[in-house]
């Protein structure tokens, strides 16, 4: 009786909660964008860096929320980057 309740428990709870768009966790400001700033559809924030040529994202951690990468690699020469950094 109490594992049918769990599942049924599980099977409500997944119903209901809002699903985060697949999106959100891939998204990339655009190529052309020419701002400092850039905030990502989950609320992080990211500021522009990068050596001359080179076009890196990274996170201002006090807007860190979970499903942000720390940093978003845009135009990089450099080999040492992945495309996302690791995920809070």
């Amino acid at each position: 009786m109490f594992k049918s309740f769990l599942k049924s428990a599980a099977v409500v709870a997944v119903t209901l909660l809002p699903a985060v768009p697949a999106v959100a966790a891939t998204a990339k400001p655009p190529v052309s964008f020419k701002g400092q700033w850039w905030t990502h559809p989950l609320g992080c924030e990211y500021s522009r860096a990068g050596r001359p040529g080179e076009t890196m994202w990274f996170l201002i951690v006090n807007t860190a929320k979970k499903g942000c990468p720390s940093y978003i690699a845009g135009t990089t020469w450099g080999g040492i980057y992945r495309a996302e950094g690791s995920k809070f």
